[in-house]
């Protein structure tokens, strides 16, 4: 009875004892329970701290006066008003985006949009540099051409750029444009479009630089209007106030031509001869062919420095072409 006793007291005590580790394992899921409750609720706070700081950032980024653009630094200009561009740029960061962010943030205003619309509007200017100074300056550096180049063919004017790229020539036609624009009329009619490639660098150039060299060096004024056989022709013609055409190699120096010209003019063609002159054919080095209008020594080949031998003076109906 004893041993029996005995072996109740000890299952007793075991049963007792697992009681307790079951009670236990409850408690110990709470405990995780509530720890990870406690870190949610702290993530929860660090995120909306992330988010307070951010919008902290925004709203001095891009409402604070400290970081509001003030009246823009225009620099470069010649023929155009520094005023004249200074109220476009106002104009440009003038209002806010969607009706709530100001266009004139530090932060919000857009350089290289701000730099397109002014070549856009300002065909006279070459190059555009729109740059923010921190906190709250905009500094617009421009290069103004010496003239706007137009190519015109099939009925259409297209500007030119210092590459020789084509692009929309509506605003250079304007009237307050007109007295630096340079026309070169394509008369083959070949037509061209924005976005391509017209004319070497080199033959923009020489254009540009024939409109101030000829009346420099002659005396005589030259029409804002050139012309060409074609695009691919190494050529450029142009009318003299005295009613006569140059006929130029844009292959050969600028400066050699009109010194062969100047030579013609001392030897052969004073100014009196020059009133039913037809043209002056410059397009060899070192020589001139020229023609009257009424059918006078229709062809006449003039040797200018150095000297041509006399079997290479080949007389021709007709200009020479170039191809």
């Amino acid at each position: 009875m004893w041993f029996l006793s005995k072996q109740g007291d000890r299952k007793r005590r075991e049963k007792g004892a697992m009681r307790f580790l079951r009670k236990g394992l409850p408690a110990r899921r709470a405990e995780r329970s509530v720890a990870k409750q406690q870190n949610q609720h702290s993530s929860a706070g660090i995120f909306f701290l992330w988010i307070l700081l951010a919008g902290t950032f925004v709203y001095i980024a891009f409402f604070s006066v400290f970081f509001l653009i003030g009246e823009p630094r225009i620099m470069g200009m010649s023929e155009i008003s520094e005023k004249t561009l200074r109220d476009f740029v106002e104009n440009q960061v003038t209002g806010k985006y969607a009706g709530i962010v100001p266009k004139r943030g530090f932060f919000a205003v857009r350089p290289q949009t701000i730099a397109e619309r002014l070549r856009m509007e300002y065909p006279l200017l070459a190059s555009v540099s729109v740059t923010r100074v921190f906190p709250d300056s905009l500094r617009v550096e421009v290069t103004e051409r010496q003239k706007i180049l137009l190519w015109c063919s099939d009925d259409r004017c297209l500007l030119i750029d210092e590459a020789g790229v084509a692009h929309d020539g509506s605003r250079a036609l304007s009237p307050e444009n007109m007295p630096y624009a340079l026309l070169i009329t394509d008369t083959s009619g070949k037509p061209t479009a924005p976005g391509e490639t017209v004319l070497d660098p080199e033959y923009g150039a020489f254009a540009v630089r024939m409109s101030g060299l000829f009346p420099e060096r002659l005396g005589i004024a030259i029409e804002p209007r050139y012309t060409t056989a074609s695009r691919f022709a190494d050529e450029l013609r142009v009318r003299t106030e005295e009613g006569w055409e140059a006929y130029f190699g844009t292959d050969i120096p600028i400066e050699s031509s009109l010194r062969t010209l100047k030579l013609l003019f001392e030897k052969e063609l004073p100014q009196g001869r020059r009133a039913t002159l037809a043209y002056i054919d410059l397009r060899t080095e070192n020589r001139a062919y020229y023609a009257f209008r009424e059918g006078e020594n229709m062809e006449n080949p003039s040797d200018t420095v150095p000297p041509v031998p006399t079997e290479e003076k080949k007389m021709e109906a007709e200009p020479k072409k170039k191809k």
